[in-house]
């Protein structure tokens, strides 16, 4: 099972395992009816592979009769050959032409209009309609979900602009307070809270009591959109531990999820929890994935992503699941810190100039030695 690197929960883009099945079958079937062959195998393989694409331009009229008569203008602007690109699939009506010409009979002609017949009525009857899975797998390989377009319009819209800034901000909050609470740097980043749920509280403190809202980092002003010196704000908090230790970070839950949440209570939407769930999934993929290849915001987030369905048996869950973060954090930054100082004292080592050892005792010639007997 493909699985995140990261999380287990979160599901890796769908694999060719499928196609490859497909094609593992269609030569056992072959091998089987080579087995129990009545007839010609070979012509009734191609009179299957013409019925199969017949039906195929056959569909593509019936998709053409829906767009010329309500969508020719709005969605082709008129075009006719915009129209035939969409609903004709040009490889698969080349093949109906050559078999036509290389495998057809006479008598073949009542089976192959019995086959369309049929395929046709299962697909006006939506009988053959295309599986959960394969809708699914259209979307994500085509980037055509909701989390794509809430991932894209994060990062573009938020993301992309207060990441690159968020360590001066928190400088200038350290200039001013003093650094007794951010003292690591190598910790200045943006902790953004993915509940799988979607269930984003508007304070974090109601949720969970071990956590304290302390302050407002210096806002970042920018214009944008027409909007001069829009205000884009970051608070810190003091998450505390079992014994009272409060440990400090830069918090906020990402609002997306929080529009999926939404969509899921609109009847009109047609948005279910399920749904919500594998978009909220793939939300956190894609923005990762995102994140992943900007320059401008490297290292100065960390994702804390969590199952919160059993948070309700448990007062102090967030609190415990962003403790677990932050320490895994901080082991991470001073494994690297270990290992910068490790190839830092090598460099050194390797960069220091030679030192020449100075003697006292006046210089020999090899053949003045006495040996003793």
């Amino acid at each position: 099972m493909q699985v995140h690197p990261d999380n287990p929960e979160i599901p890796q883009p769908r694999g060719p395992l499928e196609r490859y099945c497909a094609i593992c079958f269609g030569i056992l079937l072959l091998v089987f009816a080579w087995i129990v062959q009545t007839d010609d195998l070979v012509h009734c393989f191609e009179v299957s592979g013409l019925i199969f694409s017949f039906c195929g331009i056959l569909k593509g009229f019936c998709h053409l009769s829906e767009e010329i008569v309500y969508q020719f203008r709005p969605r082709y602007r008129s075009s006719l050959m915009k129209a035939l690109k969409a609903c004709f699939n040009w490889k698969n009506v080349c093949v109906a032409v050559f078999l036509c010409f290389v495998s057809f009979k006479p008598e073949d002609c009542t089976r192959i209009l019995a086959a369309c017949a049929c395929i046709m009525l299962f697909t006006g009857s939506q009988l053959s309609g295309p599986l959960a899975v394969e809708i699914s797998a259209i979307c994500e390989n085509r980037k055509m979900n909701v989390a794509h377009g809430l991932a894209w319009s994060f990062y573009i819209g938020y993301l992309k602009l207060v990441l690159p800034r968020l360590k001066d901000s928190i400088q200038t909050f350290c200039d001013k307070k003093g650094n007794f609470v951010l003292k690591c740097k190598d910790t200045w980043k943006l902790h953004i809270l993915m509940p799988l749920s979607c269930t984003i509280p508007d304070k974090l403190e109601e949720e969970d009591s071990n956590i304290e809202f302390l302050d407002n980092l210096p806002d970042i002003v920018i214009d944008r959109a027409g909007v001069r010196k829009r205000v884009y704000k970051h608070s810190l908090y003091a998450v505390y531990d079992d014994a009272k230790r409060p440990h400090h970070c830069v918090l906020e839950c990402a609002t997306p999820l929080l529009s999926l949440y939404e969509m899921s209570k609109e009847s009109s939407a047609e948005f279910s929890t399920e749904d919500r769930l594998e978009q909220a999934k793939l939300f956190y993929r894609t923005l990762k994935d995102i994140l992943d290849n900007s320059r401008d915001c490297r290292n100065s987030y960390r994702f804390i992503m969590y199952d919160d369905s059993e948070a309700a048996e448990d007062p102090h869950f967030l609190s415990k699941v962003i403790l677990k973060h932050l320490q895994q954090q901080e082991k991470e930054e001073y494994s690297l810190s270990e290992g910068s100082e490790v190839q830092t004292d090598q460099h050194e080592a390797m960069s220091r100039d030679p030192t020449l050892m100075n003697s006292n005792d006046a210089p020999c010639s090899l053949m003045s030695q006495q040996y003793t007997q």
